[in-house]
């Protein structure tokens, strides 16, 4: 619960950003952005991705273990770690679709704030599930 509430003040304060002060996320008013917000954008989350897949993977291979062990219904704990891969997967997609159209769509500094905004923002995202996973992974192991 604290991961959403977190997710969601971030998202504010990006967007409160992206109006109020658009130099500040614009490719113009940060060169950090007008270069991560590209290629590099994809090349971290598909790092992310890949590690979060495996660990994934494993995680739910353990939790099929456990339940046949100790006989226990794991079903909804399974559930929740398909749903986190398919969600970096959804993550991913969104962040090449957001890398082909910024050039595109993103004229004007407001534009290409907001742009930038969502690709924080798939980042930020990625870590908490990557985080939630590997807590999950932990609590596995106890």
């Amino acid at each position: 619960m604290l991961i959403q509430v977190i997710l969601i003040a971030i998202a504010t304060i990006l967007t409160a950003a992206s109006i109020c002060v658009p130099s500040t996320l614009s490719d113009a008013g940060n060169a950090f952005l007008r270069g991560f917000v590209n290629q590099e954008l994809l090349s971290t989350l598909g790092v992310v991705v890949t590690i979060t897949l495996a660990s994934a993977g494993a995680i739910h291979i353990e939790l099929g273990k456990l339940a046949r062990e100790r006989s226990i219904d794991l079903e909804r704990e399974k559930q929740a770690v398909r749903f986190s891969a398919y969600l970096l997967l959804a993550q991913f997609l969104c962040a090449l679709a957001l890398v082909v159209l910024k050039p595109v769509l993103a004229a004007s500094q407001r534009q290409t704030a907001f742009a930038n905004a969502i690709g924080l923002m798939l980042i930020i995202w990625a870590v908490a599930v990557l985080y939630d996973l590997t807590r999950a992974a932990f609590s596995i192991s106890r």
